[in-house]
């Protein structure tokens, strides 16, 4: 849960996950969808504030280790593979991190839109499509509809691509 001392590293072995940030006043917004085999949480194991700032919403049925934050650096004080394969995740989250920043602080919704695009070639559901990029329906449905009339995107069978 979002809020909750991070005191152990969570190994998603099956199953998917996502990562979900909740404000004060009741808004959501989904960080990242995981899927086995994946690392959740890593960086705040050993943090001075280790808070988790997400909850983690299983999205099927997980199978999930839970390893000590004692056992974790005892395994990485004992096999430097260990060593460099943990600092290698936290790497790449902290990467992950960075480039979720950069495009929901720095780029409008039209070019998040073409991101996600980009990255999952269709659009079929704008409520969920809302939910992900952090924005309310219509919002969305007015940089779709802008997206339109500039032909950077068309209406398909399939939902919205772009053209």
């Amino acid at each position: 849960m979002q809020n909750s001392v991070c005191r152990s590293l969570y190994i998603l072995c099956e199953g998917s996950v996502y990562a979900q940030m909740t404000s004060e006043e009741g808004r959501e917004f989904t960080l990242d969808t995981l899927s086995a085999p994946d690392v959740l949480a890593s960086s705040f194991l050993f943090g001075t504030e280790n808070i988790l700032p997400v909850t983690i919403v299983a999205n099927s049925d997980c199978e999930i280790w839970i390893v000590s934050r004692e056992c974790v650096l005892s395994l990485i004080e004992q096999d430097k593979t260990v060593l460099r394969n943990f600092l290698t995740i936290l790497s790449d989250h902290s990467l992950f991190l960075s480039r979720k920043l950069e495009q929901f602080a720095l780029q409008t919704l039209s070019s998040r839109l073409i991101g996600y695009l980009e990255h999952n070639k269709t659009i079929q559901n704008l409520q969920e499509t809302a939910f992900i990029l952090g924005v309310t329906r219509p919002s969305l449905s007015r940089a779709i509809a802008q997206l339109i009339r500039q032909g950077t995107i068309t209406k398909a069978d399939k939902g919205y691509i772009l053209a």
